[in-house]
């Protein structure tokens, strides 16, 4: 009998207990968003468009939440396609200017040999990438040469693009029914779109459109690439990417204009470093 009545207590009491943690947890979360809502009214009030965008967000809930970290998968679709995803052939894309630049290509210049970043060609790489983001930007975080690349969702422009020039582009951004649709320009001309040697002019435009899929469990990539200079048609790719849950961004170490590498190493080597590769010293 008084063990069952010491039972009964402590149940009360622990019933007691969990009321009690419970009344707290919700005054913190109050509390937390009373905070977040004065951290952010500063902002939203300097700029209506991104109160309207986060209100808008609210209620639909159409940005969606990409943070992770991805591996490309082997769903993805190899080569350059159409806009039905059919594989192109280099003549059935490349007008004239690009086939004349991809008809002697040396690997040693190839712009990642030297350890020099490109886009699309990172988001094709064997490595990882972790995605980061908030309501003004998503950032990827390459391990591939440990380079990273901000997307604006502020509503900002493309800044000047003689003024502005990059190796992978300014890129902006804006969400629709939970898919990032990213456009990229302000590119610097110094870059090749893949290994075999076509140029990314400065020029060049890129559209991405990025969605979560399978429940969340995978990122879809469609990409749709335009360069008046070297192309006479868009072509797309089309990229699938592992969520890993257990996996980090590891240390890559390359560095600019590197010349330790395969090609420069063993003689014989398509694209191995000739006399005319290596500048006269002064």
């Amino acid at each position: 009998m008084l063990i069952h009545q010491a039972q009964l207590i402590l149940t009360k009491s622990d019933k007691e207990e969990r009321q009690r943690r419970e009344t707290e947890m919700k005054k913190v979360k109050k509390i937390g968003v009373l905070a977040l809502i004065i951290l952010l009214q500063p902002l939203v009030a300097g700029n209506p468009a991104i109160a309207a965008d986060m209100a808008m967000d609210s209620v639909t809930g159409e940005v969606a939440d990409m943070t992770g970290i991805w591996i490309r998968s082997n769903r993805s679709l190899p080569g350059n396609l159409d806009e039905n995803f059919e594989r192109l052939e280099p003549e059935d894309f490349l007008n004239e200017q690009g086939l004349q630049a991809t008809a002697v290509v040396r690997p040693a210049f190839d712009p990642s040999a030297l350890c020099l970043p490109s886009i699309p060609r990172h988001l094709a790489g064997p490595y990882p990438i972790e995605i980061i983001q908030n309501e003004s930007r998503v950032v990827q975080l390459f391990e591939y040469d440990n380079v990273f690349r901000i997307i604006y969702t502020d509503g900002r422009e493309h800044p000047d693009p003689v003024e502005d020039q990059r190796f992978m582009g300014h890129a902006i951004a804006q969400w629709d029914k939970g898919t990032l649709i990213v456009d990229t320009q302000n590119f610097n001309g110094k870059a090749w779109l893949s290994l075999d040697g076509i140029p990314v002019s400065e020029n060049a435009h890129l559209t991405e459109w990025y969605s979560l899929i399978d429940n969340g469990e995978t990122l879809e990539v469609n990409i749709r690439y335009e360069d008046p200079d070297y192309l006479k048609r868009p072509i797309w790719r089309k990229y699938f990417f592992n969520l890993k849950t257990d996996w980090s961004i590891r240390e890559y170490l390359c560095a600019e204009g590197n010349r330790d590498n395969i090609f420069s190493q063993q003689e014989g080597l398509p694209g191995a470093f000739q006399a005319e590769d290596v500048l006269p010293s002064e």
